[in-house]
Order: C-alpha cells, then structure tokens, then sequence
C-alpha cells in the first residue's frame, strides 16, 4: 500500500491525462492552458491547471487568463490548484466572480478482495471499442448534457492508454467503466450504471473486470476519485477494497 501523498500526486497525474485526451495546451505564467476547438463548451477540455500564484497578481492572472481563452475562441470553466499552491488565494479570486469550489476525495487500492466476488452470468463485460452502440447507450440517462459527454468519452477512446468496457445485462447497456493507464499509475474513472439497471450486480462486474485487469498489469498505483459529498460512491470503493488518500480542489465556473 503506497502513502497517502504519493497516491494523491499518482491521482493528479492521471487528471492530467485524462485533460490531454480532449485539448490542446499551453504553458502560462500562471498555470496550464487547455483548450479544445472541438468542444469549445465543456469544463473538462477548456480549463487552466496547476494555477501558481504565489509570484503573480491573483485579479491580473484572472483577467489574463480570461482573455487568452477567449482568443481561443472558448470559454475557461475550470481552474485546479498546482500542488503546493494554498487553495485559498485562489478562491479569493474565484468565489467572488461566481465560480463554485468542487473538492474530491482521492481513494487508492489497498486490497484485491474484491477478486473473490462470485460472476454473474446474467452480465457480459465487454470492450468498449467493439460495441459502440452499447456504448452510445450507457450515456442515455435523461440528463441535458447526455450528448455531449457521450461525444467527450468517445473522443477519450483514441487515447490507446485508456480501456473502457460496457456491461450488458440480459442483453441491455446497463453501464461502463474505465481503465487509464498512465505509466506505472492506473485509474479506474468512468464508472456508470444506468438508474433502471441498478442494484442488479452491474457495478459489481465491472469493478471485478478491472480489478482482474489491474492485478495482471500490476501497476505501481491505483487510484480511484469521487466527490467528497457522494457517500454511495464512497462506500462502493471502500468495498472495493479502496482506502481514502486525501483530497483535490478544483473550482468551476457557475452555469
């Protein structure tokens, strides 16, 4: 089991790869520029990362920053702090324009217990890239951005370091996952099962699919993350054999 910061920078890493996957990017005096032409709206293909402030004026980084994404032709809707960089100056810049503090708890894997879970021959995991329109369907949950994220994720599937598996129950999408591979880190992301498919093990088999992955590629660390306020996504990783790390900031622009 790795410490605590180690998993949380091991975390930190995988965002960033999972920011590569959509944009192009740009080093700034104070921070990282990622922006996208192709989703020109979505937070997680235009943001600034590893925002350092300590050697620059807070309101002028935010007036800069602000005009260089517009340059972009898109819209900034989201900052992370760098490691190191107190969250506070930060928000003292965000929250009075309106922006909303989103803090995750990052969880890293401290047991392969979950292996010993019995299959379910009612549901098939398969890989993503094969099923594209069990895929599409995963995302078919009635929410107003179902579109879109569906578009994000299959731009992800370009990314060879990224596996992403659907579960079929009786013949029906019922849900997908993720495995990012990011050097000796891994990162299980992407777990979904849609709300007319729950509580029939589908979560389960997924999990138990990379979990099974992980333990044949044996990287150096698995991490997993979640919102801190998501206590049923808390508990499930804690079944999965997952043990809270620590935590990571970031702050999004209001609708």
């Amino acid at each position: 089991m790795s410490d605590a910061n180690s998993t949380v920078t091991a975390a930190q890493k995988s965002e960033l790869a999972l920011c590569e996957q959509l944009s192009e990017w740009e080093s700034l005096p104070y921070g990282v520029a990622f922006w996208s032409d192709d989703f020109p709206g979505a937070p997680e293909a235009n943001q600034l990362r590893d925002v350092w402030l300590a050697d620059v004026d807070g309101e002028a980084a935010y007036e800069k920053a602000e005009t260089y994404f517009d340059s972009k032709g898109v819209s900034c809707g989201r900052w992370t702090p760098a490691s190191g960089q107190d969250v506070e100056p930060v928000a003292r810049v965000l929250n009075s324009r309106g922006w909303i503090r989103r803090i995750s708890t990052v969880w890293g894997l401290s047991s392969w217990d979950w292996l010993e879970v019995v299959p379910n021959d009612a549901i098939r995991v398969l890989p993503a890239r094969a099923m594209p329109k069990a895929f599409r369907a995963t995302f078919e949950d009635g929410s107003p951005d179902a579109d879109m994220r569906s578009e994000l994720a299959g731009e992800r599937l370009n990314d060879s370091r990224l596996d992403v598996f659907v579960a079929v129950h009786d013949g029906t999408p019922a849900g997908r996952i993720g495995y990012l591979q990011v050097g000796d880190i891994a990162r299980v992301t992407e777990l979904t099962v849609l709300p007319g498919l729950r509580h029939r093990g589908v979560a389960k088999a997924l999990a138990t699919h990379v979990l099974q992955l992980a333990r044949r590629l044996l990287p150096k660390e698995i991490v997993a993350c979640c919102d801190q306020d998501d206590g049923t996504a808390a508990d499930f990783l804690r079944r999965m054999g997952f043990g809270e790390a620590g935590r990571m900031a970031c702050f999004e622009r209001a609708n």
